[in-house]
């Protein structure tokens, strides 16, 4: 029971993570790089848990921030997100923080909030009921060490220019600007303006006193209400005589010098992370605010443009748009100049070593040669190479000793000069032959071979000549022809133990004819007592009896024919060949009182190449086993005799399937009754299933096998079809 409650909160666990919604709302628009940078920070992290869906709004506050437009959008909300629960609420910037802190219980209800790029936070603006469902990153931008920085930078700095607006976010740190910034005021002359007119802000800042700089705080809108776009602020940067420094990363590259920045994407980061610990079970409580600690930025080419000593950027500092150093330049060239002393000292060992093992391989190819030598020598077949212009470069001893000729008599020498029959025999054909049984005339003396050639390459990977290797095959081609007449010796011997069975068969199948043959001899007795007989009378009881005599004829023509051995291969079909043996053996099996089906597929061809006279006789082998099994069986039950003879295809050969329902095969001696001398038989003597065998796999290149059947056996034939 504890098991299946942990399996259930398992899974309800699995499946409350997997409808999880946060949502992200942001301050301003979307294409802003500050919000840009924020939401790509966020979804760095959520990449990694595709189980929780972010949704994004903008608020599009740095465009819009009437009171009436606020109402607007939480009319909208309520109306958007009343179907909708989020377990958490990322607030992006001062608009978005305060919009949801008021509209909490109206809104999002028990949501937890991450906020992130609030500036000036004060944690006592967090509605008591809230406090323990908020959390966050606040955005803390360093106007103090900036100005040290500026001063560390530009040692004889006279002015300070810092820009601003009139924004919620700006207003939100114009304290702490002005604060900061009056315990400079006895060393520079520091100007804080937040009244800045896009069309005229170039020209307030280059007629600045000589040595002054620019401290960029922000600015979306002017004094006008018109939005800045981000290509004016570029422009601005580029065009000022004096060296602008900035507080937010967004800025670098655009032609600001550089500062202590702060960073959107790390503010989205550390949002993220904040909200993935809540969303695994984490106290809300329990998780801090923190202020992420700002970093050193600087832009190489802006230094350079305005001369400014990099010796005074902080160490650690990022700096963008750095020229690479002659070192990265030139890394490969000093690499390698680095690497070539050891390579060198590593070349001498390796030739000093390759040496020692040219000495020692040299030592080995001549044992090697001696050894092939010997080995060649000790080979009895015949063994030549020769260049592709027919000379001969080396052979065995067998060759000399075949040819009556030393060595140096045949190497150097044409083959066809040295073997003028073998070439004869090569030149009937224009291609290349791998390997060729013929015969050969050595001294006037005939030998049955078998020649084997092969193309050898020279050290370029090019055809340099052929290897020939001559074996005399006369004692084994009499060899193979004992072995086929002993094989055709047992076929037909176990074809002999058949024909006993098979004489019984037209025995009773002259019994028939006979009888009437008599019938008709004791009518014509008969009609001859009573009246003279016609011509006409006369041939109608000869007619009678020929048509008997004639169908004694077919029988005894067709053991005749079954009992005669196949001479050479032919194709014959398979249907055919069976209704022929069946018809031999029919009144045999009738006798018995065994029903035997034969099953064809309709409208198909059943041709295979073979022996159809020994075909036959395997056939009837298996045929007469089934017949025993089953006499067998009814020796201790009475049993309908039953043979199955389905035909059918398999891939791409002709299969015959013989069953029956008689003892069967045991299990252990499946594979064994195909032995020769084998046999469950009391008076059997093993031969007519492994005759069987070496008619069909042997001289028929089929398979044969004996498969399991719970009642009786069945043996499986299976040979290729003639195509």
């Amino acid at each position: 029971m504890k098991y299946l409650i942990l399996l259930f909160l398992l899974i309800s666990s699995i499946f409350a993570n997997s409808s999880k919604e946060i949502l992200l709302l942001h301050s301003y628009n979307s294409g802003l790089k500050w919000s840009d940078g924020i939401t790509q920070g966020i979804k760095d992290i959520f990449e990694k848990y595709p189980q929780y869906e972010l949704t994004i709004e903008y608020m599009d506050s740095k465009k819009i921030d009437s009171q009436e437009y606020f109402d607007s959008l939480l009319n909208l909300y309520e109306k958007k997100f009343i179907n909708r629960k989020y377990e958490v609420i990322i607030a992006a910037d001062n608009y978005a923080y305060e919009f949801v802190i008021k509209n909490h219980k109206k809104l999002f209800k028990d949501s937890s909030v991450v906020f992130c790029g609030v500036e000036n936070f004060d944690k006592n603006f967090i509605l008591k009921e809230l406090e323990n469902k908020v959390t966050g990153v606040v955005e803390y931008k360093d106007i103090k060490r900036n100005i040290e920085l500026i001063k560390k930078i530009i040692t004889d700095l006279n002015t300070l220019y810092i820009i601003s607006d009139d924004s919620f976010s700006s207003l939100a740190i114009k304290e702490q600007i002005l604060k900061e910034s009056q315990e400079f005021k006895k060393d520079i002359n520091i100007i804080y303006d937040n009244q800045i007119d896009i069309n005229s802000i170039l020209e307030k800042v280059n007629s600045l006193p000589f040595n002054s700089a620019v401290l960029f705080t922000s600015l979306y809108k002017d004094k006008n209400q018109k939005y800045i776009t981000s290509n004016k602020l570029r422009e601005f940067f580029n065009s000022s005589k004096y060296p602008v420094f900035a507080l937010n990363k967004i800025h670098l590259g655009e032609g600001i010098v550089g500062g202590i920045m702060v960073s959107a994407q790390e503010q989205g980061t550390l949002a993220a992370k904040k909200t993935i610990e809540i969303l695994n079970g984490k106290n809300v409580s329990e998780i801090a605010i923190s202020i992420p600690t700002s970093k050193y930025y600087f832009d190489h080419k802006v230094l350079e443009k305005f001369h400014l000593n990099n010796s005074r950027v902080p160490l650690l500092s990022t700096i963008v748009n750095e020229p690479i150093s002659f070192f990265e330049k030139n890394r490969k060239f000093i690499d390698s100049s680095f690497l070539l002393l050891p390579l060198l000292i590593l070349l001498i060992i390796g030739l000093i070593v390759n040496i020692v093992k040219r000495i020692a391989l040299e030592i080995q190819l001549v044992e090697q040669s001696k050894l092939d030598s010997v080995l060649l020598n000790n080979i009895k077949s015949i063994i030549y190479w020769k260049s592709n212009d027919d000379v001969l470069l080396g052979c065995n001893d067998a060759l000399c000793k075949l040819l009556n000729m030393s060595k140096e008599q045949i190497i150097g020498k044409k083959i066809d000069e040295i073997l003028p029959s073998l070439c004869s025999k090569m030149k009937n054909s224009d291609n290349f032959i791998n390997e060729l049984e013929t015969t050969l005339i050595f001294n006037d003396k005939a030998m049955e071979v078998l020649i084997r050639r092969k193309k050898y390459l020279n050290k370029k990977n090019q055809e340099a000549g052929v290897v020939t290797i001559i074996n005399d095959m006369t004692d084994i081609r009499k060899l193979e022809n004992q072995r086929k007449k002993d094989e055709q010796f047992i076929i037909q011997r176990s074809k002999l133990s058949e024909i006993g069975e098979i004489m019984t068969s037209i025995a009773h199948q002259w019994k028939t004819p006979l009888i009437e043959i008599s019938t008709i001899a004791q009518e014509l007795l008969y009609k001859r007592s009573k009246k003279e007989l016609s011509k006409e009378d006369s041939k109608e009881f000869v007619d009678e009896i020929m048509t008997q005599v004639q169908y004694m004829t077919k029988t005894i023509d067709d053991f005749r024919t079954f009992i005669k051995p196949s001479i050479s291969k032919t194709t014959f079909d398979v249907k055919e060949a069976i209704d022929e043996l069946l018809k031999v053996i029919e009144h045999n099996i009738k006798y018995n009182y065994i029903d035997v089906e034969v099953n064809f597929q309709e409208n198909k061809k059943y041709e295979i190449s073979g022996y159809p006279n020994e075909f036959k006789q395997a056939i009837l082998s298996i045929i007469n086993n089934s017949r025993d099994g089953i006499l067998k069986k009814r020796e201790e039950k009475n049993i309908e005799g039953k043979i199955i003879i389905d035909t059918f295809y398999k891939d791409n050969s002709i299969c015959i399937s013989i069953k029956d329902n008689g003892i069967g095969i045991e299990k252990e001696n499946l594979e064994k009754i195909f032995e020769p001398f084998f046999t469950s038989k009391k008076n059997g003597d093993g031969f007519g299933l492994y005759m069987v065998k070496l008619i069909i796999e042997d001289k028929m290149s089929g398979i044969i096998k004996a498969q399991e059947q719970e009642n009786g056996a069945n043996i499986l034939i299976c040979i290729k079809k003639d195509r």
